[in-house]
């Protein structure tokens, strides 16, 4: 966890496996035993995480954000978005607010209330 959490979420799962003297699917086992989830599951939330507080310090090109944080390319980069964050890079760099937090956190979405009264 120490070596994700310092590279970024960025370290090969065989590399730490490596680094710790064991097989991927005995680190594997272990780590999802000890954390509850899975290293390369942890990987993604931390460089996710990396990414919403790298645009909130200085937005910048999401393919450049991107690749920072160790994503393949800007598309893996938006499918995270929409599966970790369920809204699109775009729509989340419009929606900050300039004291960091983001319009209608913690608010319920109209459709919600609509689904709720039907």
């Amino acid at each position: 966890m120490r070596r994700l959490g310092e590279t970024g979420g960025q370290a090969r799962i065989q590399t730490l496996a490596a680094e710790g003297g064991c097989s991927r699917r005995y680190l594997t086992a272990r780590f999802a035993a000890e954390v509850g989830l899975a290293p390369k599951t942890v990987a993604r939330q931390i460089r996710f995480a990396s990414v919403c507080a790298r645009v909130r310090e200085r937005p910048a090109a999401w393919a450049q954000l991107a690749v920072e944080a160790g994503y393949y390319d800007q598309a893996h980069l938006n499918r995270d978005f929409r599966e970790l964050a369920g809204t699109t890079p775009t729509d989340f760099l419009a929606r900050l607010l300039p004291g960091g937090g983001v319009v209608g956190d913690g608010l319920p979405f109209v459709q919600d209330a609509a689904r709720a009264g039907a």
